[in-house]
């Protein structure tokens, strides 16, 4: 059977899969919707890379403020990379609730959402909404340490975040025996170890789930659901894979402790670099290392705590793969040459780390470039494609920030509206490339003008607002009057004509809102226009 997965598809009655297909990715992300009236459940909301085919989806089936409940598995950015933008246009709703486990809840409060949380494991393992009842199964360390499923009672699909993920060549949305090949690759990647990963499968069978919907690769259902258990159980998985021929007790003891150190610092997801920091310090002092080095075309990472640069150093260096693919390389130098144990061990060890070590590197790029993304979605989100100055949707989240600093630190805080003097008759009379040309030059005077901790913005049409935190009342007027005759004087647009700027400037009072300080600056704005324009009122 085809899908049409532009669309959102229904996998059960009332239950919804809302994802994006990401093309040519193997490591697909699933977002699931319940459809339960004005207590409506959204699992795991996804990143911005699929924030917007899913919001999309989701207004289809419901009004999003019909959304009381919001289920985050764990704390990775491809389950909770879209909250911060889906919170801010969702309705308000005082009852709404970010629902997961206390250990995701202390990565997660770092975000400082408006949005409270429901912890699973402090309310008896169980959520009520309306006659539906979810149950929530711990699978700690599948992957992350606080890692939990969702059991709908009603339908009877567990939501198995990371469990029962794969990684796929061709996207399917519902499993065939196929998959379970893609789920162990998976698996082998991202699952620490099969004692971990049985006890998960232990409490899921527990269950006795009718169709299990992970958050990577493929929906399975029931009649393959027992299939893809048992061929998960005692699957070779995570870090402790020695190989046979390896019998040198010193050796195996020497990496064994290398790959449980390395565990427990993927199991709580430590950067990438600390990671790298644990594996110098460890080499530096069993075998003398002099510095590491990873290197790939995204990513450098060089620890050469000794810092000699004109001692001749032995390199020894190792590719990074990840899916056969070549992420990079690590390189290991040393100020002596090793002797043939000690490059037996590193390359006992090289060899040992490779899987995990390509997995997190992997990981960690796919962070970074999420990252990238998002800050230049960002970045496009808050200026003026024009004037390339902030825009209003800047102004609101900087200017909220700044009165609570204000308030709480009690400095001075000044704001003033800016308005180009008769820019309607500019446009009529010299066209609107002119009236373009006129707005990005007055920014870029703004922009000299007013640098460091002052904040410089288009807030519509010809109008421009400049706050200037520690600047109080007196002081920031007469910079705004030195300002107005700055302009007053300058010649625009290759000398074809003059502007002038009327200005209302105010300084914040203790009790001011946000709108109530804007308001004021705006009355003294009208204030010095009806008094002849190119004028600077403060009050």
């Amino acid at each position: 059977m085809s899908y049409d997965y532009s669309k959102p598809i229904e996998i059960a009655p009332n239950i919804w899969w809302v994802g994006y297909v990401i093309p040519n990715d193997p490591f697909q992300c699933h977002v699931y919707l319940i459809e339960n009236g004005d207590e409506s459940i959204l699992i795991d909301p996804g990143s911005m890379i699929t924030f917007p085919v899913t919001l999309e989806k989701i207004v289809q089936i419901t009004p999003l403020r019909n959304i009381k409940y919001i289920i985050m598995h764990h704390q990775d950015p491809d389950i909770v990379g879209c909250y911060s933008t889906l919170e801010s246009i969702m309705p308000k709703r005082d009852d709404r609730r970010i629902v997961t486990h206390w250990r995701t809840w202390m990565l997660l409060k770092h975000y400082q959402w408006n949005t409270p949380f429901y912890l699973v494991d402090r309310e008896g393992w169980k959520l009520k909404a309306g006659e539906r009842v979810l149950e929530f199964v711990f699978t700690p360390y599948a992957h992350f340490a606080g890692a939990i499923c969702t059991y709908d009672k009603k339908s009877g699909i567990l939501f198995s975040s990371d469990i029962f993920g794969g990684l796929t060549d061709k996207f399917s949305l519902f499993a065939d025996k196929h998959y379970l090949n893609d789920a162990k690759l998976f698996h082998k990647h991202y699952m620490p170890h099969k004692t971990i990963l049985n006890y998960a499968l232990k409490k899921i069978e527990e269950k006795h789930p009718k169709m299990i919907a992970p958050q990577h690769g493929s929906i399975i259902k029931e009649d393959l659901v027992q299939y893809m258990i048992d061929g998960l159980k005692d699957l070779d998985c995570g870090l402790y894979l020695l190989d046979d021929y390896v019998d040198d007790v010193f050796i195996l003891n020497q990496v064994d402790e290398i790959l449980k150190a390395f565990i427990e610092s993927l199991i709580i997801n430590e950067p990438f670099e600390e990671i790298i920091k644990k594996l110098y310090k460890f080499l530096h002092y069993n075998i003398s290392l002099s510095s590491l080095k990873v290197e790939t075309d995204y990513f450098k990472c060089s620890i050469d705590e000794n810092d000699l640069k004109d001692v001749k150093k032995y390199a020894y260096d190792y590719d990074i793969f990840f899916e056969n693919k070549k992420l990079g390389k690590i390189i290991f130098e040393f100020e002596k040459k090793l002797s043939e144990k000690d490059v037996y061990f590193l390359n006992i060890l090289t060899k040992k780390l490779s899987l995990p070590l390509g997995a997190s590197l992997y990981r960690y790029l796919q962070l970074k470039k999420h990252e990238e993304k998002e800050k230049v979605l960002y970045e496009k989100s808050i200026k003026d494609p024009l004037t390339g100055l902030y825009n209003r949707n800047f102004l609101y989240e900087f200017l909220e920030k700044k009165i609570k600093e204000a308030k709480r630190y009690k400095f001075p805080l000044t704001l003033a509206v800016i308005d180009i003097d008769f820019f309607k008759k500019i446009n009529d009379t010299y066209g609107h490339l002119v009236g373009d040309c006129v707005l990005k030059e007055l920014a870029k005077i703004l922009t000299d003008e007013f640098r460091g901790s002052d904040i410089v913005v288009r807030f519509g049409g010809e109008e421009f607002i400049v706050i200037l935190p520690f600047s109080d009342l007196k002081e920031a007027c007469s910079r705004f009057e030195e300002l107005r005759k700055k302009i007053e004087e300058k010649r625009f647009c290759d000398e074809k004509l003059n502007v002038t700027v009327s200005i209302g400037a105010t300084e914040f009072k203790q009790n001011d809102s946000l709108d109530t300080f804007i308001d004021r600056a705006d009355k003294n704005l009208y204030e010095a226009k009806n008094k002849g324009r190119n004028r600077v009122v403060c009050s």
